[in-house]
């Protein structure tokens, strides 16, 4: 789906990413992790052109990305970002008009601009927000907002930066159930988080990034395998782990990644 191959990208002097290379395979939950500073905003931004890499390529469907208006206009179709903070999405007066921004600079009709903008903001369960002023939103709100804004431009692929952060429960249950519906009709998406162990459960595959390069990729079960990434187990895996060394647990082959697993194996 997406391909980075070599890209290396400097703030001034300061070297942000170096020769990384990762493969985004179509449908799939990636998990970016990594300390402040390893990276991975920087990546993410590269991924639908708000970056544009010193040296390597990046590919979309087999296609290398090139930086002329046209080019660039085409690939944000294709690949949506949502930013940690809403506000650098939000600048509409109302929800309506900031989720409608998107599909308007398509050139749709308004038939399909307005069942754009109903259906996303019905996906993010805001409707009724429509015609509030951004401004007056919370956080969370703002949040689902600026989400809604990327899906009505119905992209096959969503990058993610640190989505839940600052959240309250009640929205993150929200969010991240948007993502699994989303995921379920075929959207493939990259999340940056520091939650460990949320990456665990909802991941399917793992980019751990270091100091602008990539350390490893693979299941979340071959990358907590390792022991040399720098990253703490999530705390599922790690109680399991301790419960077979001490022999109060057999291992059957089946690691639980949920608590529910984990409880069902302690019967």
């Amino acid at each position: 789906m997406i391909e980075a191959k070599g890209i290396t990208y400097k703030y001034d002097s300061v070297t942000a990413l170096s020769d990384v290379s990762i493969h985004i395979e179509r449908g799939l939950k990636y998990a970016l992790l990594g300390a402040n500073g390893a990276g991975k905003t920087t990546f993410l931004l590269h991924l639908n052109g708000i970056l544009r890499p010193l040296s390597g390529k990046i590919f979309c469907d087999g296609t290398e990305v090139t930086y002329d208006r046209k080019a660039l206009t085409t690939l944000r179709r294709h690949v949506g970002v949502v930013f940690q903070d809403p506000e650098v999405q939000l600048f509409s007066a109302t929800v309506a008009e900031d989720v409608s921004f998107g599909p308007m600079n398509l050139g749709l009709s308004f038939e399909e601009v307005k069942r754009r903008v109903d259906d996303s903001l019905n996906a993010c369960g805001i409707y009724e927000l429509k015609e509030r002023a951004t401004h007056f939103l919370s956080h969370g709100q703002k949040k689902l907002a600026a989400i809604a804004g990327v899906i009505a431009m119905e992209p096959q692929v969503i990058v993610l930066d640190e989505p839940i952060a600052g959240l309250d429960q009640r929205h993150k249950e929200m969010v991240l159930d948007i993502f699994s519906r989303l995921n379920t009709n075929g959207v493939t998406l990259i999340m940056s988080t520091h939650d460990i162990d949320l990456a665990y459960e909802w991941a399917d595959r793992m980019i751990v990034m270091k100091d602008g390069r990539v350390a490893g990729v693979g299941t979340p079960l071959e990358i907590f395998s390792k022991g040399d990434l720098s990253i703490s187990k999530p705390i599922v895996l790690e109680i399991y782990e301790r419960l077979i060394s001490r022999g109060l647990l057999r291992d059957n082959g089946n690691v639980p990644r949920f608590r529910d697993e984990l409880l069902r194996e302690l019967g």
